[in-house]
């Protein structure tokens, strides 16, 4: 044990702009907190400005080539010390335990065969050797321009043989480029999925929140194919959108994912607002609205808009239940995934969520974390993705 508790961390969150220096200078600050403690897993989440194979490069002359690493780009950066949507910044954490196993993984070619690497990776987890007293958390960083997240989830569940949480969240980038990347060890990809289980001997405990309000009245979806919705309540979608929004905002595509998403009613779970928000990634040219998941005919829908001081309030709410959940909230390790949605696209600035949940813990707190395009995480032990919500997670 470290300290009287199984899992020890150290992060370090870097500014530089020389992608070498920047992962060299991180290990050896890393190195240096864990006291003694070798690192058995590396966590990395960067900007998209930054050479990652020299990052990587840096990274390895302190570390080696033994310890696993896994990340991937985010829109933003999140750690203990702050957040910030820079185009030049890296975190980096590594974790130990007394009787932890790690297995990380890397796969490309997500968009072409997302049910194949669910298939894959549930592989890795049933050949992981997961013991019967041991518990096992799978985090999953996938491409968030490329996932068909229904699809991964189908192959990855259809093949294991009992229920695993799955939290994180899918690659992003500055909204000014095409390409998001996830790297594994050496290795960076793009279109890809990577991820590491861990299952031993620690805790974890993890909250999902969004704070969002539906608006008016529920629809039905009465045409769809894939994730592309083209009729609700039998009127083409995009009409339905410009009813209740107004011509002009849905003209501005930007004002939509500002602001505005679709709600798939999700009743008798407890979870907020029995909504889970589903992002408009586009308008269609032929009036569709294509969004980051399927949603089948007849799902009953609502309009929803995310409200700053819920969202604000919601994330207090949920990190103090976690401060109470976790055997020693104060030594405990924090992963945040937050939606892009919740940064300065809503807020004007990456600060105000994330410093809410700084706010609850400690200054010393070793959290980090990264802006997604999409989050991954369960709710009443069965895993979903969403969109515009933040993902907490506490391990021990």
């Amino acid at each position: 044990m470290y300290n009287g508790f199984c899992m020890k961390s150290a992060m370090y969150y870097s500014h530089d702009t020389d992608s070498f220096l920047a992962g060299r200078d991180a290990m050896r600050e890393v190195v240096a907190k864990m006291a003694g403690v070798r690192p058995e897993l590396l966590l990395l989440f960067s900007s998209i400005g930054h050479d990652l194979p020299r990052v990587l490069e840096g990274i390895g002359t302190v570390a080696g080539p033994d310890i696993p690493l896994c990340g991937c780009t985010g829109s933003g950066i999140i750690s203990a010390h702050g957040s910030d949507e820079a185009t030049h910044s890296i975190v980096l954490m590594g974790l130990a335990g007394s009787n932890l196993s790690i297995s990380p993984f890397l796969f490309s070619g997500l968009q072409a065969e997302p049910e194949a690497i669910g298939e894959q990776i549930a592989i890795r987890v049933r050949e992981a050797g997961i013991g019967i007293d041991d518990r096992a958390l799978l985090l999953l960083f996938a491409d968030g321009l490329t996932i068909n997240a229904d699809k991964l989830y189908r192959g990855l569940h259809s093949s294991l043989p009992s229920h695993i949480d799955v939290v994180g969240g899918t690659a992003g980038n500055d909204f000014q480029q095409n390409i998001t990347y996830q790297f594994c060890n050496g290795r960076v990809v793009s279109d890809g999925v990577c991820g590491v289980l861990l299952h031993g001997d620690f805790r974890y405990t993890i909250g999902v929140t969004h704070g969002s309000r539906p608006l008016g009245l529920s629809h039905t979806i009465t045409r769809a194919e894939g994730n592309v919705i083209w009729e609700i309540d039998h009127v083409p979608a995009l009409d339905v959108l410009k009813k209740f929004l107004g011509v002009e905002r849905v003209q501005d595509v930007s004002q939509i994912l500002n602001l505005f998403e679709i709600g798939e009613e999700f009743p008798g779970q407890g979870y907020c607002e029995n909504i889970l928000n589903r992002a408009i990634i586009n308008v269609e040219e032929a009036g569709g609205l294509r969004l980051a998941v399927e949603i089948p005919e007849g799902t009953r829908v609502r309009i929803t808009r995310r409200d700053r001081r819920l969202i604000l309030q919601r994330t207090r709410e949920m990190t103090e239940t976690m401060t109470r959940e976790l055997q020693d909230w104060r030594s405990a390790t924090y992963l945040y995934f937050n939606c892009s949605g919740r940064g300065s696209y809503l807020f004007g600035s990456p600060e105000p969520d994330v410093d809410m949940v700084r706010e609850v813990l400690t200054p010393e707190s070793r959290m980090i974390g990264f802006f997604t395009f999409g989050e991954f995480a369960p709710i009443n032990n069965r895993n979903y993705f969403h969109n515009f919500t933040g993902v907490l997670v506490g391990m021990e």
